[in-house]
């Protein structure tokens, strides 16, 4: 079916709406694509919000397709968005262990511990950055970009598309909230730290997919659309700051045994570790407050009140 309504309009039906997000993001994920390849600082970054954002509306968006017109596109975006990772991956960490390292005060940092970050995620990022830039010379990511301007151009809609999104809209985003809730539970009841630590992790992913549902709602319910993606923005950053400091913790397992394995004092690796696992204690007590801001009854009078 064709949906050609203008996004914005009172009556736009949810599978135009759809089909504009999609093409917004190709749009950006090739000229980030580009920045890439120039190497301008903070692309790999931007590219990889684009791959999200596009598994999101792939994720929120899929009962109005056909059942397998989104499965392979969102694997292979899956795909996408593990071979940009390590780059930006490697970058973060070096930017945060190396403040890190900044702010301790000089009679704790024991031998070359800065150079020894510095050196190794360095190598990290580069090494990351050699494997997305293979990627995106890949045939597999020709025939992706293929795959997404079709979604865009000719997707395999079913009947519901033609509805109009006011209407649809709320149960689809209803849907991504249940989820982020029923992931808030899951941490709740862990009684394993590491365990709780993968269950966060899934928290933010689902509070991220809610805000991006949410983002491409703005066409049709403005502000109030607005509002529900900066909710879920906030559980995103806090648990994403979590993650942070859960990779930062292996990081400096890693880098302090390289250091014992050269004869190096292992001390401020050690320190830096119990800052981190501090933080990430911070910010699990900080966590509830922003779930608890996502709305608490049904989304459609939510929306519209």
């Amino acid at each position: 079916m064709t949906c050609c309504e203008q996004p914005g309009s009172e009556d736009v039906s949810v599978g135009a709406l759809f089909s504009e997000r999609i093409r917004q993001q190709v749009v950006e994920l090739r000229e980030q694509e580009s920045r890439v390849r120039r190497g301008t600082d903070s692309s790999i970054h931007k590219m990889r919000i684009a791959v999200r954002r596009l598994r999101s509306a792939l994720a929120t968006y899929r009962t109005l397709l056909e059942p397998a017109a989104t499965v392979e596109p969102r694997e292979e975006l899956r795909w996408l968005g593990a071979e940009l990772s390590p780059a930006r991956d490697a970058q973060v960490q070096l930017e945060r262990l190396e403040l890190l390292v900044q702010e301790e005060p000089v009679e704790l940092v024991m031998g070359p511990v800065a150079k020894r970050i510095h050196t190794e995620l360095t190598a990290r990022r580069l090494a990351g950055l050699e494997r997305a830039l293979a990627a995106l010379d890949s045939a597999r990511y020709a025939e992706l970009l293929d795959a997404l301007d079709a979604l865009a151009t000719a997707p395999r809609f079913d009947d519901a598309a033609g509805r109009a999104a006011r209407t649809v809209l709320p149960r689809l985003l209803e849907r991504d909230l249940r989820r982020v809730r029923r992931r808030a539970e899951t941490a709740q009841a862990a009684s394993d730290p590491t365990q709780r630590d993968v269950a966060l992790h899934e928290t933010r992913k689902a509070a991220k997919r809610l805000r991006y549902a949410a983002e491409s709602a703005v066409p049709v319910f403005g502000r109030r659309a607005a509002k529900l993606a900066g909710r879920a923005e906030r559980v995103q950053e806090v648990l994403g700051e979590h993650q942070d400091t859960v990779v930062a913790r292996q990081t400096l397992r890693e880098l302090g045994a390289q250091a014992y394995l050269h004869d190096e004092n292992g001390f401020t690796f050690g320190r830096l570790h119990a800052l981190e696992q501090a933080r990430a204690e911070e910010l699990v007590a900080r966590y509830p407050a922003k779930l608890d801001l996502l709305p608490t009854r049904r989304l459609g009078s939510w929306l519209e009140s």
